[in-house]
């Protein structure tokens, strides 16, 4: 191993410090992903229970709800809610293929064997 130098060890002081200034907004983040699943779980309960499919044949029949939004799609647009649904399904997955690599990572780190047993 090369003899340390300060200039590294100013460089690894200065990555900490950016770490210790990160952490909060990533638990923050976690916080956040959390409301959004619990949304996302009320938006696919109408959409894919049958309420939404019963607001458009409402709709059909005569029914004119007020669409007006405050700039966002309406839920009863075509796709705004399946979107919504795949949006949240491609970042669960780009999370958790982010994760599964840091701890994979992390565990090469602490000598632990990356094979399946």
């Amino acid at each position: 191993m090369s003899q340390p130098t300060q200039q590294r060890l100013d460089e690894i002081q200065t990555l900490y410090r950016e770490w210790t200034q990160l952490l909060p907004k990533l638990e923050a983040a976690r916080q956040d992903w959390q409301r959004g699943d619990a949304i996302m779980r009320e938006l696919a309960t109408f959409y894919f229970g049958g309420e939404y499919r019963a607001c458009l044949e409402a709709e059909e029949q005569g029914w004119q709800p007020d669409l007006t939004t405050q700039g966002e799609y309406s839920v009863l647009s075509e796709d705004a809610l399946w979107d919504a649904y795949g949006d949240q399904q491609t970042l669960a997955w780009q999370w958790m293929r982010d994760c599964i690599e840091t701890l994979d990572r992390d565990r090469n780190y602490s000598g632990q064997s990356n094979q399946s047993d």
